[in-house]
C-alpha cells in the first residue's frame, strides 16, 4: 500500500480501475500497481469498463483512448457528465502521437495524462497525486455540507434557495416591497415559562420539546406556501409572503397557510395535555414593507421591517384563541374567497375595523 495514504476508509486500500484493452499492457500495470498496495481492476472495453465504475466506484481510473468498442473520450465524457461518478479523477494513457485526443481529455475534464511508453514511477506518482487531490476535495465537501446543514438550522430553506440559484435577491439593496404578513401569539406560553423559570410544575425540558412541537408546525405550513418564516420575536412567531420568492397570489397563500396551520394545531392539541397545549392567535396583515439584509459586517438577517411587520405582530397577541384576525387592506385582497364578519370585540384604542374568519373548525 502506497505510504501515508489511505482508501475510502482506514487501512483500505484505494482502488483503481483499468481500461485497456491491451492484455500485457494491462498486465504489467495490474501487477505495479498492486505490488505497490493498490487494489486493482481491469477492464478490456468501454462497456466493461462502464460496469465495473458503476459496481466497484473505484478511487481512480486509468483510461486508455483507444478501444474497440467506443472512443476512450467517450468513456471519460460519460464519467464527468454523471453525477455519481464525475468526481473520480481520470488518469489517460496515450501515445506520444495523440496530442489532440489528449488536449481534447483534458478539456472534458480528464485530471491527468501519461504518454505511452511511461516509466513506472512517473505513472504511480500521478495516481498518487490524484488520490492526495481526492482526499482534499471530500474533506472539503465534509467541511461545506456541515456548514451547510448549520445553516439550514438559522435560514429558512427558502432563502437558502434563493442564495443558491439567485444570491443578487437576497444579496441586492433593500427594497420596498409589497408583503402579506402572518404572524402567530400561543396562548398559555408565558405562563408555562413561569412555570419553568420557578422551578415549578412543567419542566424546561418538556416545554422546550412542545413548543418545537407547536413550531415545527409552523414552519412546515408557510414553507408549503413558499412564505418565509423568522425566529420567535417577543413570543410571536412570524412569516412574509411575497420575498424573496415572488407570489403575486400572496395574500391567499398567507390566509391558507393560517387555515391549514389551526387545523394541524387544533389535531397536534387532541394528543397533548392541556398544559402542553398552546393556543394559537392569527393575524393577516397586507402592506409594504423595507425587505433585504439588515445590519453589518459583525451580522447580517434577511428580514422586512414596518408598519405592515409589527401591526401584524401586535395584532395577534389580541386576537382572541383560535381565530384569524384580518386587517381592511388585507381583508380587501381576499374578499370573496371566504366567509368573514366584522369583531365586534375589539379593544376600543383600535381605530380601524377588524374581520374574523367565520369558517369553523
Amino acid at each position: 500500500m502506497p505510504r501515508g495514504h489511505h482508501g475510502k476508509g482506514e487501512g483500505q486500500s484505494p482502488r483503481v480501475l483499468i481500461i485497456e484493452d491491451n492484455p500485457s499492457e494491462a498486465k504489467a500495470l495490474h501487477d505495479l500497481l498492486v505490488w505497490n498496495g493498490f487494489e486493482v481492476a481491469i477492464a478490456a472495453t468501454a462497456r466493461q469498463g462502464w460496469s465495473q465504475l458503476r459496481a466497484w466506484r473505484p478511487d481512480v481510473v486509468v483510461l486508455d483512448l483507444g478501444l474497440p468498442d467506443a472512443d476512450g473520450l467517450t468513456v471519460c465524457r460519460a464519467i464527468k457528465a454523471d453525477p455519481q461518478l464525475r468526481d473520480i479523477p481520470v488518469l489517460i494513457l496515450t501515445g506520444r502521437s495523440a496530442i489532440q485526443q489528449l488536449v481534447e481529455g483534458l478539456r472534458i475534464g480528464a485530471e491527468d495524462y501519461v504518454t505511452k511508453p511511461y516509466d513506472p514511477r512517473e505513472i504511480l506518482a500521478r495516481i498518487q497525486a490524484q488520490l492526495r487531490l481526492g482526499q482534499r476535495i471530500a474533506s472539503l465537501k465534509t467541511y461545506h455540507l456541515r456548514w451547510w446543514n448549520l445553516l439550514r438550522s438559522f435560514i429558512p430553506s427558502s432563502i437558502l434557495q434563493i442564495l443558491q440559484k439567485a444570491p443578487h435577491e437576497i444579496m441586492g439593496p433593500a427594497r420596498m416591497q409589497p408583503l402579506s404578513v402572518l404572524a402567530v401569539s400561543w396562548g398559555g406560553l408565558w405562563e408555562r415559562i413561569q412555570e419553568a423559570a420557578r422551578h415549578e410544575g412543567l419542566p424546561s425540558g418538556t416545554l422546550h420539546q412542545a413548543l418545537n412541537r407547536h413550531l415545527n408546525l409552523f414552519y412546515e405550513s408557510v414553507q408549503a406556501e413558499g412564505g418565509t418564516p423568522c425566529p420567535v420575536v417577543d413570543g410571536a412567531a412570524l412569516a412574509w409572503f411575497n420575498a424573496p420568492i415572488s407570489c403575486p397570489d400572496h395574500p391567499v397563500r398567507a390566509l391558507r397557510t393560517a387555515l391549514v396551520l389551526r387545523e394541524r394545531i387544533r389535531r397536534l392539541h387532541l394528543g397533548l395535555p392541556p398544559p402542553l397545549r398552546f393556543a394559537p392567535r392569527f393575524a393577516l396583515h397586507r402592506g409594504l414593507a423595507l425587505i433585504g439584509l439588515m445590519g453589518g459586517s459583525a451580522y447580517l438577517h434577511y428580514t422586512p421591517i414596518g408598519e405592515v411587520v409589527e401591526m401584524a405582530r401586535r395584532l395577534s397577541t389580541l386576537a382572541p384563541e383560535g381565530e384569524i384576525l384580518l386587517t381592511p387592506a388585507f381583508h380587501e385582497a381576499i374578499q370573496g374567497l371566504l366567509p368573514v364578519q366584522l369583531w365586534t370585540e375589539a379593544p376600543a384604542f383600535i381605530r380601524m375595523p377588524l374581520y374574523v374568519v367565520a369558517v369553523r373548525r
